[in-house]
């Protein structure tokens, strides 16, 4: 059972990063062990969807603790599991704003050009005079094909 945190390292180790997202940085009260964590990277390769799969466990965990209370003390582990799925929730939308960007081709020139230029490419079913008469217009040859 090993735990590490590191400061210092969480732009550049997966592991302190995702220590530091999920607020597992007090080694008093360890949340999950380096191994846990080191696995759900492993899993799932990036360290924001593996920080967000990391508080679903530890929502878990709380999940599966009963309420307990003495006279006027009062232990509720359902608020912490409640909290940890909302913090899951926000790592996830974090997660995937950085990692699915929309791209808009063939707004540039040079961009139109780079996709008539791969060899590599789908040619695509419709093209720039391809409805002309031959001999009569543009020509529907690949480099006007965008």
């Amino acid at each position: 059972m090993t735990w590490t945190y590191t400061p210092a390292n969480i732009g550049s180790s997966g592991l302190s990063f995702i220590r530091f997202k999920i607020g597992d940085t007090t080694s008093g009260r360890m949340l999950l062990q380096d191994e846990e964590i080191l696995g759900q990277l492993g899993e799932v390769g990036d360290q924001y969807w593996a920080a967000a799969y990391c508080a679903r466990a530890i929502a878990g965990n709380y999940a599966t603790r009963v309420d307990k209370s003495v006279g006027r003390l009062r232990i509720a582990t359902n608020q912490a599991a409640k909290a940890y799925l909302d913090l899951a929730a926000r790592l996830e939308a974090e997660a995937a704003c950085r990692t699915a960007l929309p791209y808009a081709g063939g707004i540039s020139i040079s961009d139109k050009e780079a996709q008539v230029a791969d060899a590599d490419r789908v040619l695509p079913q419709f093209a720039l005079g391809m409805d002309d008469l031959p001999g009569v217009g543009i020509s529907s040859t690949s480099e006007n094909v965008y």
